[in-house]
């Protein structure tokens, strides 16, 4: 993360990257909402969201099927500059593969969800060892979780897992993407994590935007973290004074 600024009351402004998809978009401003020690709205911080589905999928090009999303991201980043953000986050995890362009190419510095994830993780889970993700295959082939969390061993999915269960769970026909939250991707997410947790995972991360939306509390044995709702804490401490 680059140099940081202030807008000209002196207050920090949270610019939401959004719409990777809408509704991960909304829970994540709700996250921030909920992460904010509030007596009143003024104890708020200021948020701007730039919600724009049109962004093109990242995981279709990372495969090499699709458009490159880096100008339409680079442009949404425009936009929050434009409206005062003085600080961004993006609540999509594939999108973290263009981190270091946007925080080249923008004026504000960005928050990362792996980079938060790993402080969490050495704080609350100093125990952990291995760390399931389900996350999307585009995020898996980027090398992202690899890349951001070498103090651990990361499983994945074995490749019919990931198609079968975690893929269809997001972008099926009766997946999360669709605006589906019911028994259905959940017990496909489930199925993959209770995989993952049999290899010897102590700790499983849900590791995609969309999946936290499925998922319970008590539906796996072991701890399951939420990068969002991590980066949202972050985001706040942040923008209250909390971090340089």
């Amino acid at each position: 993360m680059s140099g940081t600024a202030k807008s000209d009351s002196g207050r920090q402004i949270l610019g939401i990257l959004g719409g990777m998809g809408p509704e991960a978009t909304a829970d994540f401003f709700r996250k921030v909402v909920d992460a904010t020690p509030a007596a009143k709205d003024q104890d708020h911080i200021h948020i701007l969201v730039n919600c724009d589905p049109s962004i093109p999928d990242r995981t279709e090009n990372i495969l090499g099927r699709g458009p490159d999303p880096l100008p339409a991201l680079i442009e949404a980043g425009k936009r929050l500059a434009a409206a005062g953000a003085t600080v961004g986050a993006i609540p999509c995890m594939t999108a973290h593969h263009w981190m270091d362009a946007l925080r080249a190419a923008l004026p504000f510095p960005f928050l990362s969800a792996f980079e938060e994830l790993g402080r969490r993780i050495r704080s609350d889970y100093p125990q952990a060892k291995r760390i399931g993700v389900l996350a999307t295959t585009g995020s898996i082939r980027a090398g992202l979780y690899e890349k951001h969390l070498t103090d651990w061993r990361i499983h994945f999915p074995d490749e019919e897992a990931q198609t079968r269960f975690v893929m269809e769970a997001v972008y099926g026909k009766h997946g999360i993407k669709a605006g589906n939250r019911g028994d259905e991707p959940r017990r496909l997410l489930r199925e993959a994590g209770n995989r993952l947790v049999a290899r010897g995972a102590d700790l499983l991360v849900a590791g995609c935007t969309e999946i936290p939306l499925a998922l319970k509390p008590g539906d796996f044995e072991v701890p399951v973290l939420d990068p969002m709702q991590v980066l949202a804490r972050a985001a706040v401490d942040y923008c209250r004074g909390g971090r340089a």
